[in-house]
């Protein structure tokens, strides 16, 4: 017998996720994957497929991603249909309300709590450069890494309590002479994909067919992708 929706979804946003589903009262049936998965799109591609493989006993698959490198691209689901977020990637999703972040992307680095604990986030790679190089190395390194950023912003995103991470957030902006801003973000644009009342911002794809790099852009209207989804 056929469930209903599956929740595949990266652990990069587990907190954001989580809050979005306790805000809507929804609790899918959820895969998390690994964060780490985003240092190589093509295995996160490979990983993403296994997954709706071997879950093809729903009707609906909701991706919790982004274009994420255009990882996505490719995917497709025999029996199920897929459903995704048309975003860049995470950072759009929580801060999708922010009118110049197009412009910012450039020379912000951002961070929340998943991203600082990731084996290769900011926090870890400047942690592995002290043990290999030395404290003074290390600093230099990696000023010369993020020499093109002026800014570290860590999103606030109402997932957790910020003040835990905060201050290594700030030591690492002074490590590597970055502004250090805090900006609010949002579980909104979460909380309407897992809810199915849906607008123009979420693509579905019919099963059979295969995600495209056109499902990502906002012009794209995909027939399928009705205001409402319906069992």
């Amino acid at each position: 017998m056929k469930k209903s929706i599956l929740l595949i979804a990266c652990g990069m946003i587990q907190d954001e996720m989580s809050l979005a589903m306790k805000n809507t009262d929804i609790n899918y049936d959820t895969i998390w994957m690994s964060a780490e998965l985003h240092n190589n799109p093509d295995v996160l591609n490979l990983e993403l497929q296994k997954e709706i493989d071997n879950h093809q006993d729903y009707d609906m698959i909701l991706l919790g991603y982004g274009n994420c490198g255009k990882a996505l691209i490719g995917l497709q689901s025999d029996h199920a249909r897929l459903a995704l977020l048309r975003a860049e990637d995470c950072i759009q999703m929580l801060l999708h309300n922010k009118d110049k972040l197009k412009s910012i992307r450039g020379e912000t680095y951002f961070i929340t709590k998943g991203w600082m604990m990731g084996k290769k986030s900011l926090k870890e790679e400047y942690h592995y450069a002290i043990n290999k190089y030395g404290p003074k190395r290390a600093e230099v390194i990696m000023e010369i890494m993020f020499k093109n950023y002026k800014t570290l912003m860590m999103i606030d995103s109402g997932a957790y309590n910020l003040e835990n991470w905060t201050h290594c957030a700030r030591h690492l902006s002074q490590v590597l002479k970055l502004d250090f801003i805090i900006t609010q973000g949002d579980v909104g644009l979460l909380e309407m994909f897992l809810s199915l009342n849906w607008d123009h911002r979420v693509a579905v794809i019919e099963a059979g067919t295969k995600v495209t790099k056109d499902d990502f852009g906002v012009e794209c209207m995909v027939a399928s992708c009705a205001n409402t989804f319906k069992m």
